[in-house]
């Protein structure tokens, strides 16, 4: 039997396994193709004159509050698949589209953030916002799970310090996450996040801890408030959202951090070591309450 033929009945065989899931649950591509189609629908946006300018988008990120009406709290506990498809309704990848100086050529680069009003407030980390070191020209963009891509239209309000930040996007029928900050340690928490471009990865753990961090190493201000979980992540995931049992954000991703092993102190020689090997590794999330602390309440100043 030929190869053409064993690839022909091979792909008979494997194309209805591809059909066998549920409808409702996506097959994710391991290739560039979703990458192509966002690319190619940002390029139509900006070709359009529809996007927002980078100079007019930084200027906003000294906003410090705004102003929105939030769905309230969920208060019964969901199932496994309702969380999971509650975090992904409500994930909105965030990024820059931007020429490059080294390159000359266009680039996406998408992170997390989460929808919190349905006309269209998404919430991310503030790092997210920052324009990449090799940016020549470019915009903000926003796409959602079913392949839409947004302008980001306007900064609402933004922390450095908390690492969090609110954006609007061209969008009217966003599915929002409530913010909840009543959670502590043990809890269970959940995240739906494209970790190293891995897309749509959803995992589940425990709120290990809250911390004080001084962004910076500063202690000219008081700490902000971080949560330690276990949930999985890693750099593409910042400023997804963090969910507890109910489906409410409790907080969104922003940082991964290595404890590693480090080598026997013996002696001069053992300086500039290589440490051994990780032994631990801690996941940081901003919480609900540095979000909400940029949202006032419709009629309060």
């Amino acid at each position: 039997m030929n190869l053409r033929l064993l690839l022909l009945l091979w792909s008979l065989v494997a194309a209805p396994l591809a059909r066998t899931q549920s409808p409702a649950v996506p097959l994710f591509p391991t290739d560039s193709r979703d990458d192509s189609a966002l690319k190619s629908a940002a390029a139509k946006l900006r070709e359009s004159g529809a996007l927002v300018p980078e100079a007019t988008l930084t200027s906003q990120l000294t906003r410090t509050n705004c102003t929105l009406t939030l769905p309230g709290p969920r208060k019964s506990r969901l199932s496994g698949r309702e969380l999971w498809a509650a975090a992904r309704a409500a994930h909105i990848r965030i990024g820059w589209n931007f020429l490059c100086t080294r390159c000359n050529n266009w680039h996406l680069d998408l992170a997390g953030g989460y929808a919190i009003t349905k006309d269209g407030a998404v919430a991310t980390c503030h790092h997210v916002v920052k324009r990449p070191a090799n940016f020549k020209e470019g915009a903000l963009v926003a796409a959602d799970e079913d392949g839409r891509v947004f302008p980001v239209i306007e900064v609402l309000a933004a922390n450095a310090r908390a690492d969090a930040c609110i954006l609007r996007v061209a969008a009217k029928d966003l599915k929002p996450l409530p913010l909840n900050t009543d959670v502590a340690p043990g809890d269970r928490c959940f995240c739906f996040s494209d970790p190293l471009s891995q897309r749509g990865y959803f995992s589940d753990g425990i709120v290990n801890r809250f911390l004080a961090r001084h962004p910076n190493n500063s202690t000219n201000a008081p700490p902000v408030t971080r949560l330690n979980v276990t949930t999985d992540w890693a750099p593409g995931s910042s400023g997804s959202a963090v969910l507890d049992e109910f489906g409410n954000a409790i907080g969104h991703v922003t940082t991964i951090t290595t404890l590693p092993h480090l080598p026997a102190k013996s002696g001069e020689a053992d300086k500039g070591k290589t440490p051994e090997r990780t032994l631990i590794t801690l996941h940081e999330a901003v919480g609900a309450k540095d979000v909400l602390a940029l949202i006032q309440k419709p009629g309060k100043r």
